[in-house]
């Protein structure tokens, strides 16, 4: 499921609450390199933290999927990109990362109720169109 337009009224308010706390997050497998762009985010360095952090997630560890996810939503450190946003969270909640699976869950509802699905509102909840 990819993202072909979103609202950015309530997709991005639901995804924002979803994945806000990112720098707080903790890694499954501790690794230098994983609190150095802990704290390059936290610091405001979004450049810096999301090389360190797509660095780490290659190398498999899903709380930095997650959180390069969260980067690429939000634009913070690269130029935002919904697709990848949306592929990371995947990958992170493929390796086992509870928050990417809430994440997903909480979107699939999103594109449910846009579907009419939830109440038989023709209209949809996100008010634009997700693939």
């Amino acid at each position: 499921m990819g993202f072909k337009h979103v609202s950015r009224g309530v997709a991005a308010l639901a995804l924002a609450l979803l994945l806000a706390g990112c720098a707080g997050v903790g890694s499954s497998a501790p690794s230098e390199r994983f609190d150095e762009g802990r704290a390059a985010w936290e610091a405001g360095d979004y450049s810096r933290a999301f090389e360190l952090m797509v660095a780490e997630a290659e190398a498999g560890n899903a709380d930095a999927q997650y959180t390069v996810g969260y980067m690429y939503y939000t634009g913070q450190g690269v130029q935002r990109d919904e697709r990848a946003a949306i592929r990371w969270i995947q990958r992170a909640a493929g390796n086992g990362s509870a928050r990417a699976m809430q994440a997903l869950g909480e979107l699939a509802n999103i594109g449910a109720r846009y579907h009419g699905d939830e109440n038989g509102d023709d209209e949809g909840a996100a008010g634009e169109i997700f693939d």
